[in-house]
């Protein structure tokens, strides 16, 4: 971390990233600039390489008016944690239409968000691991067939959750 602050003047260790923001990497340093200890940030070092959730089809892609994906599967197909996390929500949210929905903080501003669900497996709280069982499919509440919504925000911020492979 300290090669990455010291290649990136005003970046401050203590505060989170914001998307889109620019860094140079430290193995971009011309050797010459570079100490014998200074380790090497490689990007393959800090890219998420989360599990998705569920394996289907597309029913509706990430763009303005639908931050997430729609993916069509049976009712009960079991929806897996994309990665290691604390569960922030588990509750039926009948206001936003969501239905039965979990969300996941996974730490450094990333969390995601698994909407219309049968089940949900998992308690406020509960810390999971990538690929655990969460929650089932389902259609609950604004919903017009099986499918899982899932979402993913950075920093509050939403991506496309195919953007993370």
């Amino acid at each position: 971390m300290a090669a990455l602050v010291a290649a990136n003047r005003g970046l401050n260790a203590q505060q989170p990233l914001q998307v889109g923001q620019k860094l140079t990497l430290p193995s971009r340093m011309a050797a010459s600039q570079r100490s014998p200890t200074m380790p090497v940030v490689r990007p393959a070092s800090i890219r998420v390489s989360p599990v998705m959730p569920v394996t289907g089809r597309v029913t509706t892609p990430f763009r303005s008016g639908h931050e997430g994906v729609d993916l069509a599967v049976p009712t009960g197909t079991p929806i897996r944690a994309a990665a290691p996390g604390v569960v922030t929500e588990s509750r039926f949210d009948a206001q936003s239409g969501w239905g039965w929905t979990i969300v996941v903080d996974h730490g450094n501003g990333l969390q995601t968000r698994y909407s219309h669900n049968s089940a949900n497996l998992v308690p406020v709280g509960s810390r999971v691991e990538a690929g655990q069982v969460i929650g089932r499919v389902g259609s609950t509440g604004n919903s017009t067939g099986p499918h899982l919504d899932y979402r993913v925000t950075v920093q509050g911020q939403p991506i496309s959750p195919f953007s993370l492979d």
